[in-house]
């Protein structure tokens, strides 16, 4: 299997997932400032609508650079033209990462300010994404532990709120005042997203503490003993 290495040129750089990920990233500023501007009472409230459909359209070339840079390698053919470079680049797989927690920050940081979602959520998505970094880094190349089914629930969840806070003026004028529905959403994604990482966190640990220690022989696995019984 070839060493993966960061070559930067205009063929790694500029290619067609690459820009749409640099799109993203453009946009974020766009729609953090159409949700500001939301809550000021000079503009309109549905500034805050406006920036939901450009981040929905960001967020959509998500799905569309992956499938490019995974089906477009170097001499596929389109038509009649070739491939000439590949589409799936090691830049775009350090980057593309990079632009979804951008997007998501930015969201929640605009959202925060408006007055659409109250600043704990933030405080405690930026504390557990701390710790994750911290602890991830120091198991990091010892112990391999998966990612569990129920982090990805749960940032599925809290991403299912963050979308409801964009209708949070409604939300309290229509349904309930005193914990608005966007944010028990959130608090419940929030409650797992904490209980995943510290499942992971847990888990790692565990595997941590059977590594072999310092000039300690690994243990092998017991055999069962062999059966040395004839037939009869």
């Amino acid at each position: 299997m070839s060493e993966k290495k960061l070559i930067i040129n205009r063929y790694t750089v500029w290619t067609v997932p690459n820009i749409l990920v640099f799109f993203r990233i453009l946009c974020v500023p766009v729609y953090m400032t159409m949700i500001i501007l939301s809550s000021i009472d000079k503009y309109p409230d549905w500034y805050i609508y406006v920036g939901l459909a450009i981040m929905v359209l960001a967020a959509s070339t998500d799905v569309i650079d992956g499938k490019i840079a995974r089906k477009y390698k170097a001499g596929t053919k389109i038509g009649k033209h070739v491939v000439k470079h590949d589409q799936g680049t090691y830049v775009g797989q350090l980057i593309d990462p990079i632009a979804d927690k951008v997007m998501h920050i930015g969201a929640m940081l605009a959202l925060t300010i408006g007055g659409y979602l109250h600043w704990t959520f933030v405080v405690f998505i930026f504390l557990r994404e701390v710790i994750m970094i911290i602890g991830g880094s120091f198991f990091m190349n010892k112990v391999n532990v998966q990612s569990n089914m129920l982090g990805k629930v749960a940032s599925a969840i809290v991403s299912a709120g963050i979308i409801c806070c964009f209708f949070h003026k409604l939300i309290i004028t229509h349904l309930w005042s005193v914990y608005p529905l966007d944010w028990i959403i959130v608090t419940i994604g929030l409650v797992l997203n904490w209980t995943a990482g510290l499942m992971y966190l847990l888990g790692a640990l565990k595997d941590y503490r059977k590594l072999p220690k310092e000039g300690e022989a690994p243990t092998e696995p017991e055999q069962a003993p062999e059966n040395n019984s004839e037939n009869n």
